[in-house]
């Protein structure tokens, strides 16, 4: 018996620890719906009894907007990259156009940036989703049986 609980000790103990996605399903949900949304996705969510719930692609564009208008305002736009940003748009230059989001963003890395910002948009919405998904899960597996 005491070698049995042994076993068990020394597996429990050499586990690894539960990945953070894993271990906070709110920061996985915030995540995934961060990337999605700064990809042009509406994240919606329903829970069991309520009405359905969205953040839209047109609101988070209109989050995004006001930050960089902010930056702007705040004079942190030196190299007129709102203009550039549209000129080389137009003009097809894409290598150009990174350089130009990543100073409107005061950023060096403006996917990531702006995913921060979705995840600063969607963070008040984060448990409700997760529980939306749980009941979701919940819901399918009660139909399984």
């Amino acid at each position: 018996m005491n070698a049995a609980l042994k076993i068990c000790q020394e597996r429990y103990d050499a586990q690894l620890p539960p990945e953070i996605s894993e271990a906070n399903p709110e920061q996985k949900w915030l995540e995934n719906s961060a990337e999605q949304l700064v990809c042009g996705v509406d994240i919606k969510w329903k829970r069991r009894f309520g009405r359905p719930q969205v953040v839209t692609f047109d609101r988070y564009c209109t989050y995004l907007q006001g930050i960089l208008n902010q930056r702007q305002i705040d004079g942190l736009d030196e190299r007129d990259s709102f203009a550039r940003l549209f000129l080389s748009s137009i003009l097809g230059s894409q290598s150009d156009s990174r350089g130009h989001a990543a100073d409107l963003i005061g950023q060096p890395r403006p996917i990531e940036a702006a995913e921060r910002i979705a995840i600063a948009l969607l963070r008040p919405y984060a448990a409700d989703a997760v529980a939306a998904e749980r009941e979701a899960a919940e819901d399918d597996a009660d139909g399984d049986l």
